[in-house]
């Protein structure tokens, strides 16, 4: 039975129990998801450090419906270059062991090319604890999507598992929004109010193709705009979403990390629940 052990160094998420429950429970005080008609089975969410992000994750996290098996997809892999998997059989989290779902795993990986993800990287990482959260009990799926249409064949292998066994399956994206100014090598407009009306236009009009569950668009806006971190994980959510029943996605929080500690340099986040 192989074990994975914490990989991201303190302050990208709490190290001990008492403190993941603290902070949970101060996002919890600061979220609202009564615009949901129903609850999510999938949903998009940021994956920047808990002090700057996690708001604006444990939404999306609080809106999902009950589950026998929770997916984080995550990205930072360029497109075409194939799918990652789950790298153990238990992940450790703050809040306890998280056991992989090996059949859904073994389904992915018999459908799709993936290899196990051996890296240190904080998309799928960082929101371990909020599903043992939110899922104590729940099996996980663990992947990583590259960045572009053919993210949608992984959501699209995750409908069809979800529809041949019948277990309640919850997807999350794992994607950013705009990252803007010196820090990431992308100012269209300069900087200044100028810098943050732009990345502020683009967020938005991604966000908008998230929630109509337009993945042409959302893949054009990634490209032309930089309008996203790992969009192949929000196409995945999104054609999870769309397979299952969705028709579109609601935005529960959106706001940039210059709204927390103004700089240069910012990062835009998002929640989205189908």
């Amino acid at each position: 039975m192989s074990i994975r052990g914490r990989s991201l160094p303190a302050g990208w998420y709490p190290s001990d129990a008492a403190e993941t429950r603290r902070m949970l429970r101060s996002f919890g005080e600061q979220v609202a998801v009564s615009r949901l008609d129903v609850p999510a089975n999938a949903a998009i969410a940021p994956h920047a450090g808990w002090a700057y992000s996690g708001r604006c994750a444990w939404t999306a996290w609080s809106a999902a419906a009950d589950a026998d098996c929770a997916v984080v997809v995550g990205g930072h892999l360029p497109g075409g270059r194939g799918f990652l998997s789950a790298p153990a059989d238990i992940m450790e989290t703050p809040l306890g062991e998280l056991r992989l779902d090996a059949e859904l795993d073994t389904f992915v990986r018999d459908r799709l090319v993936a290899v196990p993800d051996r890296n240190v990287d904080n998309t799928v990482e960082v929101h371990l604890p909020m599903l043992k959260a939110r899922f104590p009990d729940a099996l996980v799926g663990w992947f990583r999507a590259p960045n572009g249409s053919e993210a949608a064949e992984l959501g699209s292998c995750l409908a069809e598992y979800a529809k041949q066994t019948g277990k309640r399956i919850f997807v999350l994206g794992s994607t950013d929004l705009t990252h803007y100014g010196p820090s990431y090598g992308w100012s269209p407009a300069g900087g200044g109010a100028a810098g943050r009306t732009w990345a502020r236009e683009a967020d938005e009009a991604i966000v908008k193709a998230f929630t109509a569950l337009d993945v042409e668009a959302a893949i054009r806006l990634a490209r032309e705009r930089a309008a996203s971190c790992s969009v192949g994980a929000a196409i995945a959510a999104m054609t999870y979403a769309r397979e299952m029943g969705r028709t579109s996605g609601v935005v529960l929080d959106m706001y940039s990390s210059a709204d927390l500690a103004p700089g240069d340099s910012f990062v835009g986040y998002c929640s989205v629940a189908f």
